[in-house]
């Protein structure tokens, strides 16, 4: 072969290499998740490789694209040997690090629900201090992609230094003429693979998130897409839109669940000044509360809890990261696009979060966490939502209740915290966001025997934590200030599945949402009305009976009746969730699909459906309508409207 066409062909060699590997980080993912792929069809595990290869050979293609570039120019046979050597290292360089990313999202899957993408860099900052306690953790999986990654590179170093008989000049003058046309030819084709490969296929638009919901779990469409796809789609991706859907404001507004008026609690409110106690359980679906099929229940104490409060069926996390779950809670604000509000740049925008509604009213309040300052900005973000005090691991000053990697474990610090509320002055409001039943879901040594793994390794810290909540509980029931205090308990968001009706993407969001008052007899409401993590700071305010003067029209009280919605947002994709069908849609990539809630598998496309088309028409407003009214909210700085 010529040689310049020989570089060409080895470029795409150590594409095949690349690929080859993408394929063995698949597998893993399948295999050590296996518990949550184990009740797939065999047919769709299938078709997630087979659909996956489109993204691999777009990924590695992308990270290839500049060694093609520089194959296709004819470096002197001289310099061979220095162009194999380069190969081998650029190569390598260029690929290893994503193909890590991979590797390491096999178990990152399961802390946020999604592929790893630009904007969850943030979480890098997380594992300061903890990378040994990771590997220590995960020491199995660190071995074998330690020799993956070994492997990978000892492979391309083969094929890329390895020597095939090739010929560098011709004697005839015409032989000269075809082994040039013969790699100008070739030059052009491997353009033209390099091209269609890198934006998967001869479609109108190259391929996106979108491209890879080919199921109606999310789980499988993870394991169609790789990691090196999603990070590379999502950096220098389009923001926030200024798509303008409607031109009248009042129009829009009234489309909101904020528009809704008429609590409920109006005429019946507590008579005594009232505390406010906020709740916020880490990784905590709705599906791991009660009995599973009569079965144990590993949440007993939130179980009977449950009985005495008022408990939504269809409450909805707002984002699927932490970091925006304490947003929506805290500051009513939800996750509406890629980056997490409070890491964004618009985190200095103007809002109205809990502690700097309350202030006016001489409320005193708090937040705490156990884990280590500083840990997803929330000490920071507190401040801006103006409360008062922030309490954190330093705060608690004993190592020696350190779980080695988050923080303090939850029964003492939840104990502590009670310690630390007894001096506040009422009425107050604080809030706590438990830690323990956060991977790698290690419960403390004196309870490994007491609290098993169950279905999944996280029931275990779900069992430890309702255990130290009810503990939390029995201590607070002798305080003073507990009977004139609202409870309110939800979580930041979901985390893996093993009900098979959650997985799916309304399972990706469902959550407990309980409002517990040890005296005063909340009002009867709908429990099935659609709720939402941004509804508890309007309840809050409907509780306290406290009106402000500017309204984020996003949220609305759950003692205000009406037909309410949620929408979430991920990788581009819109879902709308009302309390009889839900509203799926990517802007500019076809039209929004309409599903009845039912139909959790989403078999069913109902928005041709003539006898859905009025209902159809109305969620499509609403979603417009929450769409517009977000990216204003922030692109403007002007998230608030006056109360009507």
């Amino acid at each position: 072969m010529f040689g310049p066409s020989h570089r060409i062909i080895k470029i795409f060699s150590l594409v095949l290499v690349a690929v080859l590997f993408y394929f063995l980080a698949r597998m893993e993912f399948l295999i050590w998740n296996w518990s949550l792929f184990k009740n797939k069809p065999a047919q769709d595990l299938l078709w997630s490789f087979i659909v996956g290869l489109r993204f691999d050979v777009v990924a590695t293609l992308t990270l290839a694209a500049p060694l093609i570039l520089l194959s296709l120019i004819p470096w002197p046979q001289s310099w061979n040997r220095l162009w194999r050597h380069f190969t081998w290292i650029s190569f390598s360089l260029l690929q290893a690090p994503l193909l890590i990313l991979n590797l390491v999202d096999t178990e990152f899957i399961n802390f946020v629900g999604r592929r790893f993408t630009y904007d969850s860099l943030f979480l890098m900052n997380e594992l300061s201090g903890k990378m040994w306690n990771f590997v220590s953790s995960y020491w199995l999986l660190f071995v074998v992609n330690t020799l993956l990654v070994v492997l990978f590179v000892v492979v391309v170093r083969k094929v890329a230094l390895s020597e095939s008989p090739v010929v560098w000049t011709a004697e005839k003058k015409s032989g000269k003429f075809k082994l040039w046309g013969a790699h100008i030819f070739l030059s052009f084709v491997a353009l033209v693979v390099s091209v269609i490969g890198i934006r998967g296929g001869l479609q109108a638009k190259p391929i996106n998130f979108v491209n890879a919901n080919v199921f109606t779990a999310p789980l499988l469409n993870n394991l169609v897409l790789n990691s090196t796809f999603t990070f590379i789609k999502s950096y220098g991706a389009e923001g926030l839109s200024k798509a303008k859907y409607f031109n009248d404001k009042g129009e829009m507004l009234s489309l909101l669940n904020g528009s809704l008026r008429g609590s409920l609690l109006d005429g019946k409110r507590a008579k005594k000044p009232q505390n406010i106690v906020v709740i916020i359980l880490e990784s905590f679906g709705e599906e791991y509360m009660g009995p599973v099929h009569g079965g144990k229940s590993y949440t007993p104490f939130l179980d009977s809890l449950k009985s005495k409060s008022l408990s939504f069926e269809n409450a909805y996390a707002n984002g699927r990261r932490s970091i925006e779950g304490v947003g929506a809670i805290m500051g009513g604000i939800p996750a509406l696009m890629n980056e997490p509000f409070i890491s964004s740049h618009f985190t200095a925008n103007y809002f109205l979060g809990l502690g700097t509604l309350l202030a006016p009213h001489k409320f005193s309040s708090s937040f705490f966490h156990g884990g280590h300052n500083g840990t997803m900005y929330f000490d920071s973000f507190m401040q801006s939502a103006g409360v008062e005090k922030y309490y954190g691991a330093r705060e608690y000053g004993n190592a020696a209740d350190d779980d080695g990697v988050w923080g303090i474990w939850d029964e003492p610090f939840l104990q502590w915290m009670l310690t630390q509320v007894d001096d506040m002055p009422q009425p107050f409001m604080t809030s706590v966001f438990t830690l323990s039943s956060h991977q790698p879901f290690k419960v403390p040594p004196q309870y490994t025997d007491r609290f098993q793994e169950g279905p999944l390794p996280i029931l275990k810290a779900v069992e430890y934590t309702d255990y130290a909540l009810q503990k939390f509980f029995e201590e607070a029931a002798q305080k003073s200030w507990f009977k004139n205090t609202l409870f309110v308990i939800t979580a930041d968001h979901t985390s893996m599945h093993y009900r098979p009706e959650y997985q799916n993407e309304q399972g990706n969001y469902r959550i407990p949402l309980l409002l517990y008052h040890p005296s005063f007899k909340l009002p009867a409401v709908d429990t099935q009305m659609v709720v939402q993590q941004i509804d508890i700071l309007p309840t809050v305010l409907d509780f306290l009976g406290i009106a402000d003067k500017d309204q984020n029209y996003l949220g609305s009280s759950v003692f205000v009746p009406g037909d309410k919605v949620a929408v979430n947002f991920i990788d581009g994709r819109y879902i709308l969730f009302g309390k009889d069908y839900s509203v799926l849609w990517s802007p500019g990539h076809g039209e929004p699909q309409m599903f009845a809630m039912t139909d959790r598998a989403h078999e069913k496309d109902l928005s041709a459906s003539p006898a859905d088309a009025v209902r159809r028409d109305q969620l499509v407003q609403r979603l417009k309508a929450t769409i517009q009214y977000f990216n204003e909210g922030m692109w403007d700085n002007k998230l608030y409207y006056p109360s009507k």
